[in-house]
């Protein structure tokens, strides 16, 4: 397996798979690592489905703008954040408040920013957890009407969907990796007037 450093310079977004099954036993890896993400206040404010079915991947391709990876994978893990894992934040709307402006945020959008932010994490954990397993994934987050979900899993109006995770063995090349800012560019330099500086 591959080691931390290893995972992160190695992960790609991967967009084909081959047909090939993916284990339960990975699969349980990769939810196990979601599992022990660290989150606010341990809230652990995070909730997965795992899909194989290709009748139910078909109706997620849909739903996620019609992106044949979906589809394709053999594994799709929808990512949900809890609502009622934020069961009392308004303690928190002070806080954030400047970057609200003149009035804080509904306790709906402070659970949906909390859950959402934690879930990432956890989402993040599962990827790495893949790319040292030899899988490929591919972070998506688009799609329109979140209440699909809700009705395409029968699921309770808390459970907010963050990003649908397709899971699989890469099939042909892995793509190169794509630039990135060097590490001069993102660190700020205490003291300076502007981040230009």
């Amino acid at each position: 397996m591959l080691s931390v450093w290893e995972a992160i310079e190695k992960r790609r977004s991967i967009r084909q798979f081959t047909p090939d099954e993916v284990p339960d036993e990975m699969i349980e890896q990769l939810l196990e690592a979601a599992r022990l993400a660290p989150s606010a206040g341990n809230r652990q404010p995070w909730s997965f489905l795992v899909v194989k079915d290709m009748e139910v991947r078909k109706e997620l391709r849909r739903i996620c703008w019609n992106q044949p990876l979906i589809e394709q994978a053999p594994v799709v893990i929808v990512c949900f954040g809890d609502l009622d894992r934020y069961f009392n934040v308004s303690r928190s709307a002070n806080k954030y408040l400047k970057y609200y402006g003149s009035s804080p945020p509904s306790p709906v959008q402070q659970k949906i920013t909390f859950s959402m932010a934690n879930a990432f994490i956890a989402i993040e954990h599962m990827v790495l957890m893949a790319t040292a397993l030899g899988l490929g994934t591919c972070w998506v987050g688009g799609f329109d009407d979140a209440t699909e979900f809700q009705t395409l899993f029968n699921l309770a109006d808390n459970l907010v969907p963050v990003a649908v995770l397709p899971v699989g063995y890469p099939a042909g090349e892995i793509p190169p990796p794509r630039p990135r800012r060097e590490l001069d560019d993102i660190l700020l330099k205490p003291g300076a007037d502007s981040p230009e500086n």
